[in-house]
């Protein structure tokens, strides 16, 4: 692969740590940007029935050949999952920009003691923050896993009406909030992500 001029990463493991470093974090958001254009062509080729089922040994000798026929009816017949446009070069420059910056801010955590000590937080009202909240765009794949997200923080499948929705607010720097949030791979296991905002933007 890397003599193609492709290089080659996985998403990194915990192996028994309780969190990722920053250039973990950031190496593996490189994957993932990626990766769903791959994974998207892969839900095409599965489309063909003989290519979404086991294939036996004895197709393997012309398994390149079939593909190539299946890629071929797709790439004629089919648009394309994405078409460059103007934002794809400030898009790529930010990331390779934001890789290489230092994690100041989970500095400024831990010289505060911001991670550990719940007697700094405050819980807090939507009402109280939706004014000074910056409005987001949070993408497609995003978008599709907030239901679930707002299910599972809401302990309510009913998002029509009310519900309690927890979210803290930093005693020191009110510019800081976290929203204790359920792992979604480990029951006993909740997180608390923190950020930091203005009214314009997410900072941290």
């Amino acid at each position: 692969m890397e003599s193609l001029g492709l290089n080659v990463a996985l998403p990194p493991f915990l192996n028994g740590r309780r969190q990722f470093t920053t250039t973990e974090v950031n190496q593996s958001k490189y994957v993932t940007k990626v990766r769903w254009v791959v994974e998207a062509v892969n839900s095409r080729i599965k489309q063909f029935k003989y290519l979404a089922n086991t294939i036996p040994n004895s197709a393997l000798p012309h398994l390149e050949h079939d593909v190539s026929i299946v890629c071929a009816i797709i790439n004629r017949y089919r648009p394309p999952i994405k078409t460059s446009n103007a934002e794809d070069v400030a898009i790529a420059e930010k990331m390779i920009l934001l890789r290489s910056r230092k994690n100041n801010f989970e500095k400024f955590l831990q010289r505060n003691n911001l991670k550990k000590s719940s007697s700094k937080w405050h819980a807090i009202d939507h009402i109280d923050i939706i004014d000074e909240f910056p409005i987001l765009s949070e993408g497609t794949f995003q978008l599709k896993r907030a239901r679930s997200y707002a299910e599972e923080n809401a302990s309510t499948t009913d998002l029509t009406g009310s519900v309690n929705y927890t979210i803290h607010r930093c005693q020191e720097f009110p510019d800081i909030i976290r929203v204790p949030t359920q792992s979604a791979h480990v029951s006993r296991a909740q997180y608390h992500p923190i950020i930091r905002f203005t009214r314009e933007e997410i900072l941290d």
